[in-house]
């Protein structure tokens, strides 16, 4: 891969019907790239959609010149593809849905995958960090999607003696408040929150 081309990160999106979701999760992981300087691609890896995600993905490309669509990927084979194609330096492999929730804990995965303290970094149900180097060639033997994927993985590179972590969000990471989630919480005061201790909203 010449260096010239090479990019921070190469998110790598696998999909399937996704029609309803495959829009807003690849601008959703774009628009958190951005934020936080880092040059990257999307790869939308299709495995075999029967539905419209191609055209969504299609009307996307006009405004993310980043995202690329590759197609071929057998069912469960698309993150294997993704490294293949991928020109990041650090590969973030991760579903449309888990797409929606918060990205938040990306940002110290990445850190510490790209200054090489992990050669893997699992956000449990969320998705997986990788430096792209030390997997290439790894996870062509996992196939899935999901926490099943994602227990795959993590033994397949600790089995190599690569540096993995995992973890699930709110232990390493706390997941962001947004505004729905300070709503509530006023309004949990203003009914007299205080005689009771709040849940996790």
């Amino acid at each position: 891969m010449p260096s010239s081309d090479a990019v921070d990160v190469s998110v790598v999106l696998p999909f399937a019907d996704h029609e309803d979701v495959i829009g807003a999760a690849a601008g959703r992981i774009a628009r958190h790239l951005g934020a936080l300087g880092l040059s990257y691609e999307v790869l939308a890896i299709d495995e075999a959609s029967g539905d419209n995600s191609h055209a969504v993905l299609g009307l996307l490309r006009r405004s993310l010149p980043p995202l690329r669509i590759v197609s071929g990927a057998r069912p469960g084979r698309g993150f294997a593809m993704g490294c293949q194609c991928a020109r990041g330096r650090v590969l973030w492999l991760i579903d449309p849905h888990a797409a929606l929730r918060s990205l938040a804990p990306f940002g110290r995965a990445q850190t510490r995958v790209a200054r090489g303290e992990l050669d893997l970094a699992v956000v449990r149900g969320r998705f997986a960090v990788a430096k792209r180097s030390r997997v290439l060639g790894l996870l062509d033997g996992v196939h899935g999607a999901g926490e099943a994927f994602e227990r795959r993985l993590v033994r397949r590179l600790q089995s190599r003696r690569l540096a993995v972590e995992s973890y699930e969000v709110g232990s390493a990471e706390r997941p962001a408040w947004g505004l729905a989630d300070r709503v509530r919480l006023r309004l949990w005061w203003a009914l007299g929150g205080a005689r009771s201790a709040p849940g996790r909203f």
